[in-house]
């Protein structure tokens, strides 16, 4: 835990913010992330189409405050703003085009999670979510997409257990893209928190690679 202590670097704010490896309902990871939630106010779970019923489903079942999405699509900038200010924990969606989610994300929706953030919300970020609170992320095309820039100068991978298996992670450090690649498996989050607390969750597949060494998060 001190190499990670050393050398990660995230946005300020007084929440948590947990970085999944990739969704699973009635997951460890979900359930402690509700535990996290200091501000008094309901789940609100991002979305770019209103067919996510699931997942606040999932959240109750887990013992979750009420939850209601959030449609960065469709809604207008006011309306997300008012949404997300009532919220103890977001929740990022991980879904399959990290392009369409980024360009929904940028302006009104992003700024009203920092601000949640700020106050002490949980910012709960799954899979290609987690992936985008990165520096930068690697398609499996080849394409390249800027993150969001929560976790500084690093990029994060999630889904794999080691780094060795992703051919992204290689091409960032040894191009020097990054200057660290953080791998997070499914069932495992890295969770982020207030005061630099660095903690891994779940099965705790957590690794952190820089200048050609890996060191696992224990």
């Amino acid at each position: 835990m001190s190499d990670a202590n050393s050398v990660l670097t995230w946005r300020s704010g007084n929440g948590w913010l947990v970085l999944s490896g990739g969704p699973d309902a009635l997951s460890e990871i979900r359930a402690q992330a509700l535990t996290r939630m200091r501000l008094v106010g309901g789940a609100a779970y991002i979305s770019l189409d209103d067919d996510d019923d699931d997942v606040l489903e999932d959240l109750g079942e887990l013992g979750g405050p009420t939850g209601y999405l959030v449609n960065i699509l469709l809604e207008d900038d006011d309306t997300i703003r008012a949404r997300l200010k009532e919220a103890g924990l977001v929740l990022l969606p991980d879904i399959a085009d990290p392009e369409a989610l980024r360009s929904a994300l940028v302006g009104a929706a992003i700024e009203a999670i920092q601000d949640a953030f700020e106050r002490g919300a949980v910012v709960l970020a799954e899979g290609v979510s987690a992936a985008l609170l990165g520096e930068l992320l690697i398609l499996d095309n080849g394409a390249e997409i800027r993150g969001l820039a929560w976790v500084e100068d690093a990029a994060i991978v999630p889904g794999v257990t080691s780094l060795a298996e992703s051919a992204g992670a290689r091409f960032m450090l040894a191009a020097h893209r990054v200057s660290k690649v953080i791998g997070i498996g499914v069932g495992s989050a890295l969770v982020l928190g207030p005061d630099g607390i660095i903690e891994a969750w779940g099965q705790r597949e957590v690794t952190v690679a820089l200048s050609g060494s890996e060191a696992g998060l224990e």
